[in-house]
């Protein structure tokens, strides 16, 4: 069954033919098998990505993108299987068993998951993209996935070649357009009554931490080119993970330092990540800072919160579950955290989204006690929005995956865009002190934005 890209691509661009052209001569040695797939069945085929055909680092656009600079990760999806764009855990679990997976030894197809913000609640739903373009461990691939039967295989192959044609074009060179407004949410004073009603409430014994949260509302003079923007923070974040994903009537981006968990195997480890200081004054001034964040029994009491809940709670599902004795430091641009991972081995019947149901939210992003946590804040502060302190992940066919905390996170809808950031209050924290964390933890987005007003 021979397949014609020229026939199909209408009045694409040259470029736009070259990637069609080569994914026609890709795909249809696979055509026959394709077309024998019992209908409803869930179908994904990988092939490799010639060296040099696309930079994933570069270029390429995609509804939802997940990069990890240190680890050499690049995904970007690209539309929805039908009918598996909005699945829950149980349906996710019934569709890994009959899926057809077709492959030249390339990679496994994945799924992208969300999970609401702390503290509201509710349940992770994952997408299925009909396109993925995937490079991990030195590799880059493509995977495209549909349904059996949904249309016929000639028509299928002509809408992924479309789409790996569109995904493929240069994404806009612009990662913003300046701020002309901005708009803080509560404002100082009101973020000041918060912080006390937060120490007040944790002196009167009702919790022991609860995390506060703000947002800087900005209109920008015009709409930022949002796959630019996210490379540009994947530049300036290389210790983060970045993700960008639809959200309402828009996208969130977001420059995360957190992995709540990641699974490779039956290993599973989940970054506890709380206790914040500065960096950027120079190598003596990084190491001063460092050295008090480590000897401040107010930030060793709030990470040690963290820790033993996510141990606690890695229990039910894992064996083995284990910690250092004493924090590391993660060193970011412009941050520093005190961080320790916890690992465990997965008992039989578990997989990480039986984890991250588990595990969201740490007191990292809600509080402790949890329960006491969540009614103060739905109490204390408007519901949360833009996924911030939600979810963002993936999960392959083979059931490993990660989930990153959405932090440093800014949701966007053409020029207005929310920038959210928190702190951990405890029961020495100071109004000005933890008003100078969030701005500092707004700052890299809103800096990129800033800059590109020239």
């Amino acid at each position: 069954m021979r397949i014609s890209s020229a026939e199909n691509l209408g009045s694409q661009p040259a470029r736009g033919a070259d990637f069609s052209a080569w994914l026609a001569g890709a795909v249809d040695p696979w055509m026959d098998r394709i077309a024998g797939i019992a209908p409803g069945r869930l179908i994904s085929l990988s092939l490799a990505l010639p060296r040099g055909l696309l930079d994933l680092d570069g270029g390429g656009r995609g509804d939802r993108l997940w990069l990890s600079p240190r680890q050499g990760v690049a995904f970007l999806g690209g539309g929805e299987v039908a009918g598996h764009g909005a699945m829950d855990a149980a349906q996710w679990r019934r569709e890994r068993g009959p899926w057809a997976l077709l492959s030249d030894g390339a990679a496994a197809p994945l799924a992208f998951f969300t999970a609401p913000p702390a503290p509201q609640g509710g349940s992770i739903r994952l997408s299925l993209p009909e396109i993925l373009l995937r490079r991990d461990g030195g590799r880059q691939a493509i995977v495209l996935s549909a349904v059996g039967g949904e249309a016929p295989v000639e028509a299928v192959a002509r809408r992924w070649m479309m789409r790996f044609a569109a995904m493929a074009a240069p994404a806009a060179a612009e990662s913003g357009a300046g701020v002309v407004k901005a708009v803080h949410l509560p404002e100082r004073d009101e973020w000041g009554r918060r912080v006390r009603a937060a120490t007040a409430a944790i002196a009167a014994g009702r919790l022991a931490k609860v995390v506060l949260a703000r947002k800087l509302a900005v209109t920008l003079r015009r709409a930022p080119g949002l796959d630019a923007l996210a490379r540009k923070l994947a530049q300036d974040c290389p210790g983060c993970h970045i993700v960008k994903l639809p959200h309402e009537r828009g996208q969130a981006i977001a420059a995360t330092p957190e992995i709540l968990a990641a699974r490779r195997g039956p290993r599973l480890v989940s970054h506890a990540l709380a206790g914040t200081a500065p960096r950027g004054g120079g190598p003596e001034a990084d190491r001063r800072a460092a050295q008090a964040l480590l000897a401040s029994p107010k930030e060793r009491r709030e990470h040690r919160l963290v820790v033993e809940a996510i141990a606690g709670a890695m229990d039910e599902i894992c064996d083995d579950v284990g910690f250092g004795a004493a924090p590391d430091l993660m060193r970011l641009n412009r941050l520093q955290h005190l961080w320790t991972p916890v690992h465990g081995r997965l008992r039989e019947g578990y997989d990480l989204l039986d984890a991250v149901e588990r595990l969201h939210p740490t007191p990292a992003v809600l509080g402790f006690p949890k329960s006491a946590a969540a009614d103060w804040l739905r109490a204390a502060e408007p519901p949360r929005d833009g996924l911030y302190t939600g979810l963002a992940g993936w999960i392959d066919a083979d059931g490993d995956g990660e989930a990153a905390v959405m932090l440093r996170c800014a949701y966007f809808d053409g020029r207005e865009a929310q920038l959210w950031a928190g702190a951990g209050i405890m029961a020495e924290s100071e109004v000005d002190a933890e008003w100078a964390e969030t701005e500092l933890k707004m700052s890299t987005m809103l800096d990129l934005l800033q800059g590109s007003a020239s």
